[in-house]
């Protein structure tokens, strides 16, 4: 397969991907709840994102101040959804761009990357998705490029960009990247390069870091006190690195499913793969797999695993994927090879999506038909990120059964994901994402039953 043809396919999935997205409705409540915060923040011409009318610091802001520029867009045509996943594949084209940066303009050896990167099916699968994932991703393949860049020619504006990006990634996602400081200094230590600890320990930039990062949570404590950062303290800190709930092989044997026909081809010519390994000159293949299997390592002692949470890193175990095999293998066998799995892998997305597509896409098309638009409602228990997307306004949660008969005679309607013993709903809906369960609609007059 010679350059061109590549080229060609590669730009013919992307195409693809791009028609698709105009199809798709909102596919997961993860999805629904990206676009609830983005649009609350459009409706409240407000930058501090909220969720169901409440301050939203769950997250950092960067994603939802992004992604209001897309929205804003789609709105004028009607296509809020589908720009925000242009913005996904828009990211994934720039995080393209930058691994040809990285590998100094050599398109075959980028293509080749790519190519096994896309033969991912998680990350892959993440192209056009409504999450934090591909910004997350471009912004730390960012700050890698220009760690590289420091590397080659240090400046102290090379390492400004770094930290910036850096940070930048930081307020996308939080501080998950942060994975990867020890593993430049470990590459640092083990082979004595000075260059990396001139980096990571250079002061201005570690104060410019925090400069970028910190006037959003000096607000959010001074604005709303230390409880609004409560669920980012227990759940995105606490739980996910103290709950112990998955063995500590998870991200291995994820990356290992992720990339299998690669670390196959490396098994086959494993003797080879460590001769070249040991005899290599090329430090950038070394710093490759170390900035992604320190993280990768350091991730697997935390309790509360995510496949997810190893996207950012695979660009990375592409890059040096790549570089091995290109020297162990012929470059059109593994052009070939990984073009026919990244095809395979496409198709399968799609499929899949495809699968779906007509159930989720009747249910909340029968969500959005028949639910009153113009009503005063409260969920009992439950939110819905769906139903608030579709009402575009904030709708109280009651938890206490004994405030319901009080919330309905001030005219609201309740929609419970239960069953509200000794009364029958006036209507019900399916949820569009959740099998076999059923929201429940309920006004006055109300039926006994």
């Amino acid at each position: 397969m010679d350059i061109r043809k590549s080229f060609f396919l590669l730009s013919l999935i992307f195409l693809i991907f791009l028609g698709s997205i105009f199809l798709f409705p909102i596919f997961s409540y993860q999805e629904a709840r990206r676009v609830v915060i983005i649009q609350e923040a459009f409706l409240n011409h407000s930058l501090i994102p909220t969720f169901n009318g409440e301050p939203y610091f769950t997250k950092p802001p960067l994603y939802t101040w992004l992604g209001l520029i897309f929205f804003s867009f789609g709105k004028i045509f009607g296509l809020e959804v589908a720009f925000l996943r242009i913005f996904s594949i828009l990211c994934y084209l720039l995080t393209a761009y930058l691994l040809y940066l990285i590998l100094k303009k050599d398109l075959k050896r980028t293509l080749l990357t790519l190519f096994i990167l896309f033969s991912s099916f998680r990350f892959l699968s993440f192209i056009y998705r409504i999450d934090l994932e591909p910004l997350f991703i471009f912004f730390t393949t960012l700050s890698f490029y220009f760690l590289i860049k420091f590397i080659e020619n240090p400046s102290s504006m090379k390492a400004f960009y770094f930290y910036f990006c850096f940070a930048l990634a930081f307020l996308v996602r939080g501080p998950l990247h942060f994975f990867l400081l020890p593993a430049l200094l470990f590459y640092g230590i083990f082979f004595k390069e000075k260059k990396f600890f001139k980096l990571l320990f250079y002061l201005p930039g570690l104060l410019f870091l925090l400069f970028v990062i910190l006037p959003w949570y000096l607000y959010g404590y001074l604005k709303y006190g230390g409880s609004i950062f409560q669920e980012f303290f227990y759940i995105d800190i606490w739980k996910r690195i103290y709950e112990k709930t998955d063995p500590f092989y998870y991200y291995f044997e994820v990356s290992f499913l992720n990339f299998f026909p690669s670390f196959i081809l490396i098994s086959i010519k494993f003797k080879n793969f460590i001769k070249f390994m040991k005899t290599s000159t090329n430090p950038e293949i070394k710093l490759y797999f170390i900035s992604f299997l320190i993280p990768l390592i350091l991730l697997s002692f935390t309790g509360e695993k995510f496949d997810k949470y190893l996207l950012f890193l695979y660009p990375f175990l592409s890059l040096f994927l790549s570089e091995v095999l290109l020297n162990l293998y012929s470059k059109t066998f593994l052009f070939r090879f990984f073009a026919f799995l990244m095809m395979i892998n496409f198709f399968a997305i799609l499929g899949i999506q495809f699968s779906q597509f007509e159930e989720v896409k009747f249910k909340t098309k029968f969500l959005a038909e028949n639910l009153p638009k113009h009503e005063k409602y409260s969920f009992y228990m439950e939110v819905n990120p769906y139903i608030l997307y579709l009402l575009q306004k904030p709708v109280p949660v009651i938890k206490s059964e004994k405030d319901l008969s009080k919330i309905l005679e001030q005219g609201y309607f309740i929609l419970s994901p239960f069953k509200i013993k000794n009364f029958i709903p006036k209507a019900v809906y399916p949820d569009p994402y959740k099998k076999n369960k059923i929201w429940y609609l309920y006004r006055l007059p109300l039926s006994p039953k």
